[in-house]
């Protein structure tokens, strides 16, 4: 008996092995929509997510049938985020995938949590950062090799290969899951999506080190890339080629939440958080929410997080469904305590009109170790400048550095685009964060700073002197820009242009890496800073001093339109004919509008009075770079969490929503 590399389409290569012949699989399948391999009836390129669940469920009813009475099928898959107008929706592709195997004669043994203490850094700001996946313990029968006993959450670290890939099981992981095994003399493990060959790594490894058993691998890929990796990397030799026949799959059929006498908890219109003790009280939760009487009492702008103790996989499935009832779901959250796990899910309403409340920098972490960067040996002459502040993108490059700050980093720059040159104010890596988020909104009347103005919007009162707020001229705001921004600005413009270092070199500067992303076409960067980093190098991004939510900026330009009585058409009339359909955008609070671009900022203010200043602050740009590193708020927290229970674990999530000014007086 020897390892086998089964070269060809999954479905057919599945058929070409003996039925129960298999003592256990491990496998991660592609996610759907993610990477394109560029061949016929590949797993991932489904129109659907039923689609891509149908075709899963196909492939795995064969490997059923290889499958021995008593083994077992480790199941590891990812999540995937549906972008859509509005709010991104969670999929739960992974619990129902589940469910739909187990309504196909599967056994789920156990969901174990793999939690990635490396896992990929995120500057997601309105839902928590992911951080695990699950992986499922499928079997035929309840007579099974599976080692209920011990741990059901593995902290096990994302692992870098040679081959440039990021391998989706760590050899670690598929240690872990062997572990949780009996093994036996001629056992063979499968790995269907074989990938770079970890799987069979660990076999050989595993095989090295137990003594009178010889356990084999046999792993299944279409791509001829990873044949040829996993020949070197397993010292495989025995390749059998599968030829192709196509088969046919179905997208699958969803079911609705069954019906259950209806409950929800009504405690704060602002959100709520509920832990159900099993699935039937689960269960009404979920009925709750399809009632008027739900949506009448919570906040358009609400955010839920509703939990369960004792759980099953109907649960997870069952609250899938909450987006035909008119809800998203953003995060699934693992709170582990000891050796389980249960889970939370935090959704908000499904509308384009407001933006859910989360208020993330309350429960940032603090990054362990302070990160330190030597700006004194960077080069930043000759560096690439991206303008983002027009309708289009264009680049530059920095050819002079006027002034730098007290550590080497540049201050004011001057840029040569394509067919011009602009002097700009750069702001210092350290602190951009801070600064971009520096405009303050006081009240008119007494004078208090408010923390949350587009909360305020909603309201229309002051938390402190109850003076009504944002309904005319008089009763916007006063805004205030950091005066140490302003300092710096003035210093822009009476600063000495003739003296600077200048850059001389007239070649585009060229960024090389030895990055485990650097052979990858583009569709198959990802969201990784790492990704990016090695295709764009290290540049500035012209764009907006000041980060805004558009809904403020919608809500003053109507208050300085109507003290004028203009109608939106009439502020359109005063713009050329191709602002026809974008002029209306700017004046719309919901998810239709947007703010004008600093261009158009100086012709509206010839046609609107900017009373309390706020298109200056907003018509004003910076130079911020594009670095990966660590958030000068600290890091993004992650969907899993541990060390909280009851009272603790209910008030860290009430943080997320809460108002400012009803937090504030909480914590006093």
């Amino acid at each position: 008996m020897k390892d086998l590399i089964l070269h060809g389409d999954v479905y057919n290569c599945l058929n070409n092995i003996k039925d129960k012949s298999i003592s256990v699989a491990i496998t991660s399948p592609p996610y759907w929509q993610q990477r394109d391999y560029g061949f016929e009836d590949q797993i991932g390129q489904e129109k659907t997510p039923e689609g891509f669940i149908g075709h899963l469920k196909i492939i795995f009813e064969i490997l059923k049938e290889k499958l021995r009475d008593n083994g077992i099928f480790f199941l590891n898959i990812g999540d995937k985020y549906q972008g859509q107008y509005g709010k991104s929706h969670l999929l739960l592709i992974p619990y129902r995938l589940a469910y739909h195997m187990v309504k196909n004669g599967w056994i789920l043994e156990d969901i174990i949590i793999w939690y990635k203490p490396n896992h990929m850094p995120s500057s997601v700001k309105d839902r928590f950062t992911n951080t695990y996946e699950p992986v499922f313990v499928f079997t035929k029968n309840s007579d099974n090799i599976y080692n209920k006993t011990g741990s059901n959450v593995f902290k096990i670290s994302l692992q870098q290969t040679q081959w440039k890939h990021t391998a989706t099981f760590p050899e670690r992981l598929v240690d872990a899951l062997l572990n949780k095994v009996e093994l036996n003399d001629s056992d063979r493990i499968l790995d269907p999506f074989a990938g770079t060959g970890t799987v069979a790594v660990v076999v050989r490894k595993r095989r090295n080190q137990l003594l009178g058993k010889k356990i084999f691998s046999i792993m299944i890929d279409k791509g001829d890339k990873y044949i040829k990796i996993m020949e070197k990397r397993c010292g495989i030799k025995n390749v059998k080629e599968i030829d192709y026949i196509k088969y046919n799959w179905n997208p699958v059929l969803e079911e609705n939440i069954p019906n259950l006498d209806p409950y929800f908890p009504k405690n704060e219109k602002h959100g709520e958080v509920f832990i159900a003790k099993d699935s039937k009280e689960f269960l009404s939760c979920l009925n709750g929410i399809k009632t008027d009487g739900f949506k009448k009492f919570f906040r358009k702008d609400a955010l839920f997080f509703y939990g369960i103790k004792s759980w099953s996989l109907n649960d997870f499935y069952y609250f899938s469904r909450i987006f035909h009832l008119g809800y998203v779901t953003r995060n699934i959250i693992v709170v582990s305590k000891g050796k389980t796990w249960f889970p939370i899910f935090m959704f908000a309403n499904d509308n384009t009109r407001v933006e859910y409340k989360f208020y993330i920098d309350r429960v940032r972490i603090d990054a362990k170790t302070e990160e330190f960067i030597d700006w004194d040996n960077m080069d930043f002459l000759g560096m690439r400048v991206k303008d983002i502040t027009g309708k289009k993108s264009k680049d530059g490059k920095i050819i002079k550095i006027l002034k730098r700050y007290d550590n080497r980093f540049p201050k004011f720059v001057k840029i040569r685009w394509k067919g011009s040159e602009s002097t700009e104010y750069v702001l210092h890596s350290d602190n951009d964060d801070f600064i971009q988020e520096g405009l303050k909104f006081k009240c008119p009347e007494c004078h208090k700073l408010l923390v949350d103005p587009f909360e305020l919007i909603s309201d229309n009162i002051c938390p402190s002197c109850k003076s009504n707020l944002w309904h005319d001229i008089k009763s916007i705001p006063v805004i205030e820009e950091p005066q140490s921004v302003l300092k710096d600005l003035e210093e822009l413009r009476n600063i000495d242009h003739s003296i600077g270092e200048e850059y001389q070199v007239a070649e585009e500067k060229v960024f090389s890496t030895n990055s485990k992303f650097e052979d990858l076409d583009r569709i198959n960067w990802g969201q990784s800073p790492g990704a990016r980093k090695v295709m764009l190098g290290e540049y500035f991004t012209k764009m907006r001093l000041y980060r805004l939510d558009h809904p403020i900026s919608a809500e003053y330009l109507t208050i300085l339109r109507n003290s004028k009585g203009l109608s939106v058409k009439n502020v359109t009339d005063e713009f050329p004919k191709s602002y026809k359909h974008t002029v209306g955008h700017w004046f719309r609070k919901d998810f239709g509008g947007s703010m004008p671009i600093p261009k158009d900022i100086t012709h509206l203010q010839k046609v609107l009075d900017d009373a309390n200043g706020l298109l200056n602050a907003l018509k004003r740009t910076a130079l911020k770079l594009q670095i990966v590193k660590q958030s000068n708020k600290g890091k993004n927290p992650g969907d899993f969490i541990e060390g909280l229970e009851g009272e603790e674990l209910i008030n860290y999530l009430k943080k997320l929503y809460i108002p400012s000014q009803l937090y504030i007086k909480s914590d006093q």
